[in-house]
């Protein structure tokens, strides 16, 4: 008997354990416990938005392109502890996830799959795009959009195969994923604080701005005329660019190693690494980098602790 009553009291200390740690998370709040979601839907012409806004607590986001109809489709969850709004006021389209202040929602499906909303748009829509998650993922497939904003405080972010005229993305804590994106001789910017970057088949893009503090950079068969990346900890690679695409490459990292391999660039590479290895493998002569009346471009390379190796693959 003295087994079962330790078993039952341990077990009320862990509930109110658990009570306690969840009032701590919802400010103060006894928490209520519920896991009555209802799926919703909302539609709307495209033709008459021209802005998304999202603004988002902790639900996953995706958008993709609606192969079925010519509307903006949104499929979501709502509850009483958490609600989604949409308003549409002229041209705009916004929608934002809410907690109720009665407590919160504890649905332990969220362990296995977490809440998400899905936006389906005509794929050559034009839109422009503003979107805001606190804890989520951000994905976008399959789509043409004008201007792409992204902030997510926490949250990894995916793009594959959309195009856009300028994309500016910042992260507080997530990777950024990029495959198959498309500019028209316009920008691309990060920043982010943590987490790992890794861009591959980036096209026609005028300028590539990364700005990172801890993670590591790879970018791969791209075509970027002037590419800006600094990193404060992790490495940064390049790799595959098409020959003489690039104009100027500037790679910068406080403790790191530098990786080129099979590029070149039509005026300059600069490459600093404070504490890490530098590896230069150039597909071009080294003539056209050497002093004389023969020069054509610019090399500069400095590691304070690490080692320097340049290649070049022409002779």
């Amino acid at each position: 008997m003295n087994k079962f009553i330790k078993i039952a009291f341990s077990l009320i200390i862990t509930g109110i354990i658990l009570i306690g740690f969840a009032t701590y998370l919802n400010n103060g709040n006894i928490p209520r416990f519920s896991a009555n979601y209802d799926k919703k839907n909302y539609t709307v012409s495209i033709n008459e938005i021209k802005d998304l806004d999202l603004n988002i607590l902790d639900s996953d986001i995706v958008l993709e392109e609606n192969t079925s109809s010519d509307k903006i489709e949104i499929d979501y969850y709502t509850s009483i502890e958490r609600e989604i709004l949409i308003t549409h006021t002229d041209k705009k389209l916004s929608i934002k996830e809410n907690k109720n202040i009665f407590g919160i929602d504890i649905d332990f499906s969220i362990f296995f799959k977490k809440r998400e909303i899905k936006i389906k748009v005509p794929k050559s829509s034009n839109i422009n795009v503003y979107s805001l998650n606190k804890v989520g993922s951000l994905t976008i497939r399959d789509l043409s959009i004008k201007h792409l904003t992204a902030n997510n405080k926490m949250g990894d972010i995916y793009l594959t195969n959309v195009s856009a005229l300028d994309t500016d993305i910042k992260l507080s804590t997530g990777d950024v994923k990029i495959d198959n994106f498309k500019s028209d001789n316009n920008f691309l910017k990060i920043k982010s604080a943590t987490g790992d970057i890794k861009l591959s088949n980036l096209k026609d893009f005028n300028l590539l701005s990364i700005d990172n503090n801890t993670g590591n950079i790879d970018l791969s068969s791209s075509i970027i005329k002037n590419i800006n990346i600094t990193n404060k900890l992790g490495n940064i690679t390049l790799s595959n660019l098409p020959s003489e695409t690039s104009d100027n490459i500037n790679l910068e990292t406080k403790t790191g190693d530098i990786s080129l391999f099979n590029l070149t660039v039509n005026n300059s590479i600069f490459l600093k690494s404070t504490t890490g290895n530098i590896l230069a493998e150039l597909n071009d002569n080294e003539s056209n980098f050497t002093n004389g009346s023969n020069k054509k471009k610019t090399l500069f390379t400095s590691s304070s602790t690490g080692t320097v190796t340049v290649k070049f693959l022409n002779k």
